[in-house]
């Protein structure tokens, strides 16, 4: 950890990444560490890397965009298994950390800090700090914990340990109002009815496997950006006879489809891998270049769960 904390005081340009389609944890790691080192280094030029038009940052306070400068520079990767999928060029960087929880399938860092176990790289981050003895901003603590949720799925999914409660409890510590995190995260719309009757009214399955797929038309007439989409895959969660669920929307500027896919104790990414994607064991994401994979997709997940029966 000190090794990191080297690295940070040698550049006096830090450049954050994450990975391409944000959730919480990307954004609350990358968020976490931006606040962090703007308040523990404010003479050092700290820049965001990525799009950030997400809806997601709507939980997040307003940040600034700063301008790379003609300077050596040192890239803090956060939540991204592979080079492909980080949403930025880190080849302008002198070196590189990597913080991730992945599976690990590329060590690209300079210092590589992989904890597949952890819930979260939010997680992880949040216990570098403290192990770091740092005070903790709460722009920085709320970022983390909405990170940890996110990937946790609130304390529920079994990648939660002692680690990540410890994790948590020292983000408390700093004065973070849960309630107001949660309302703010989970407090829904009346518009959320009419998504949520379509998504029940349209919805498909086949042998254990349920989704539900929106088109470039379904979002215009939902009101709904694509991501925002995705957002709605665990409406078809805790039903009994799906231990597999899916989002399916149509991502009309890259002329694709994006696949969020879930399971109940099912191991999914190795599937997810196949269809240009990955992730986590219960949890994964896809991108399908037509609706023609979409059945192949359901193939393979549906031999995963005659597999688990046998």
């Amino acid at each position: 950890m000190e090794k990191i904390l080297e690295k940070i005081k040698n550049y006096n340009q830090i450049l954050l990444y994450r990975h391409i389609h944000p959730d919480l944890d990307a954004f609350g790691s990358q968020l976490g560490m931006y606040w962090m080192l703007k308040t523990m280094f404010p003479q050092k030029n700290i820049v965001l890397q990525g799009e950030m038009n997400s809806d997601l940052l709507r939980l997040y306070p307003s940040f600034d965009i700063a301008h790379i400068n003609k300077e050596p520079s040192l890239a803090i990767v956060l939540d991204t298994a592979n080079q492909e999928r980080i949403d930025g060029d880190i080849s302008q960087c002198n070196e590189v950390i990597k913080i991730d929880h992945h599976i690990v399938v590329d060590s690209y860092g300079d210092i590589n800090i992989e904890i597949e176990t952890a819930s979260s790289c939010s997680e992880i981050v949040s216990l570098i700090f403290k192990k770091l003895k740092f005070q903790i901003p709460i722009e920085s603590a709320n970022a983390l914990y909405l990170g940890i949720v996110g990937d946790s799925n609130r304390f529920l999914y079994s990648s939660t340990s002692i680690h990540t409660f410890e994790a948590a409890s020292y983000l408390i510590e700093s004065g973070i109002q849960i309630e107001e995190l949660y309302q703010s995260l989970y407090l829904k719309k009346k518009s959320d009815l009419k998504i949520t009757q379509f998504i029940y009214n349209t919805y498909q399955e086949d042998e254990g496997v349920a989704w539900y797929y929106l088109s470039s038309e379904d979002l215009k007439k939902l009101n709904i950006s694509r991501e925002q989409g995705s957002n709605y895959v665990n409406t078809l969660a805790n039903i009994e006879e799906y231990p597999i669920w899916m989002a399916v929307t149509q991502n009309e500027a890259e002329n694709n489809y994006r696949v969020s896919i879930r399971s109940r104790s099912i191991t999914i990414n190795e599937v997810a891998q196949l269809f240009h994607g990955g992730g986590h064991a219960y949890a994964s994401g896809a991108t399908l270049q037509s609706l023609d994979e979409l059945y192949l997709l359901v193939e393979k997940l549906k031999e995963k769960i005659n597999e688990r029966k046998i």
